[in-house]
């Protein structure tokens, strides 16, 4: 029963008539994107995914380099030095050897991937597509990783061990980058993570606004490892077929069409319009408002001794001396 977004937006102007006609399916398209922008606002169980299955990137890139571009803006911005890729045939016969990985990268100054070069050149003849396996090689002595392109909020993540580190396989516990920067006072100790955060470098605005998320651990790792992390995805707005499931697509369809019915409206009653535009400026403001300190006491709270400072006990001695 999936929907194209063609027919959605089809759909969503019949509330007005003349569904066929250019006016009323560009204002249906705009109402369908004030759709998508207001449900995102809810993890939906829907949007859950991890980074086992890996993701496609879609070129075509051309054989004879081991270097390649971006094809698009924040294309590469879900890739990590370490992981494995595989190609799949557009012309011709171009060829990988198996084994192949990233080696390294380049940013723009806006923080987005410009270029990744891999461990061997694509040879042959012809153009391909690039495939990346998904979870992220975790280096010995590298402490930042590019969360997923179409990562939006981490659900749960964990170390699944590699090789003779199977025995470092342990969950990790998210910290907000807020409590993160109050507790995590030591930067540069090593050892196995136990927590991660999830942040950005850059300022939106000179990405256009893209993700480009990075995750960060507690300690700087002291062994590789692979991470596995699950998240909530962003939704995929500008797709062929609608992003939303079966059992609630016509739940969005009409919420969609409510909108857009708003809109007309709002031609007919400007003061109307101008109270509900009051209303969702002051629904942004809370939900991009500061945490309360009030829930923060379980997350802030953390003995010296699991911050690293192991020359003190676990316990005093009654006077308070920490020598004895």
């Amino acid at each position: 029963m999936s929907m194209t977004t063609v027919n959605a937006k089809i759909y969503i102007a019949r509330i007005l008539g003349g569904a066929n006609t250019q006016s009323a399916t560009d204002m249906a398209g705009e109402a369908l994107q004030r759709g998508y922008q207001d449900w995102a606002d809810r993890n939906w169980d829907f949007l859950l995914k991890d980074t086992s299955l890996g993701f496609p990137i879609a070129g075509p890139f051309n054989v004879g380099s081991a270097t390649f571009t971006a094809p698009s803006s924040a294309a590469f911005d879900g890739v990590n030095i370490g992981v494995g890729v595989t190609i799949t045939v557009v012309t011709l016969a171009p060829t990988l050897a198996a084994g192949t990985v990233v080696s390294s990268y380049t940013r723009n100054s806006d923080g987005t991937v410009q270029t990744i070069t891999l461990s061997n050149a694509v040879a042959g003849t012809g153009t391909f597509n690039m495939v990346f396996a998904g979870d992220i090689p975790i280096i010995q002595g590298t402490n930042d990783y590019n969360a997923p392109a179409d990562f939006k909020e981490p659900y749960d993540c964990k170390l699944i061990g590699i090789g003779t580190n199977v025995g470092s396989r342990r969950p990790l516990t998210f910290k907000s980058i807020r409590n993160w920067d109050r507790t995590i006072w030591n930067d540069t100790q090593q050892g196995i993570p136990w927590e991660y955060t999830v942040y950005s470098p850059y300022s939106h605005l000179t990405q256009n606004f893209g993700m480009s998320q990075h995750i960060r651990f507690d300690r700087i790792p002291s062994e590789a490892n692979v991470l596995r992390i699950r998240y909530y995805r962003t939704f995929v707005t500008d797709g062929t077929n609608i992003d939303i499931p079966n059992y609630l697509l016509y739940k969005f369809l009409d919420y969609c069409q409510g909108l857009l019915l708003a809109r007309k409206r709002a031609q007919d009653n400007p003061e109307s319009f101008l109270a509900q535009s009051q209303d969702a400026l002051e629904t942004a403001k809370e939900n991009d408002a500061e945490p309360s300190e009030d829930n923060d006491d379980d997350n802030c709270m953390k003995s010296q001794y699991e911050m690293g400072d192991w020359n003190r006990p676990l316990w005093s001695n009654g006077n308070f001396d920490a020598t004895r």
